[in-house]
């Protein structure tokens, strides 16, 4: 799902679930691993969005 068609709670959620991952992942391939740093992306589009969510 795409992060302009979620809820504040979805988003917070799938904020959450994307945190975690990245941590794992991060631990487990390193930090500069390319899937590491496709999750980091995809968290910080969803980070934004919550903002843009919030601070309007």
């Amino acid at each position: 799902m795409k992060a302009n068609e979620l809820s504040n709670q979805e988003l917070l959620y799938t904020i959450e679930k994307l945190r975690v991952e990245l941590i794992l992942i991060g631990i487990s391939n390193g930090l500069t691993h390319k899937k590491t740093i496709e999750i980091s992306k995809q968290l910080d589009t969803y980070i934004a969005k919550y903002l843009s969510l919030i601070n309007y």
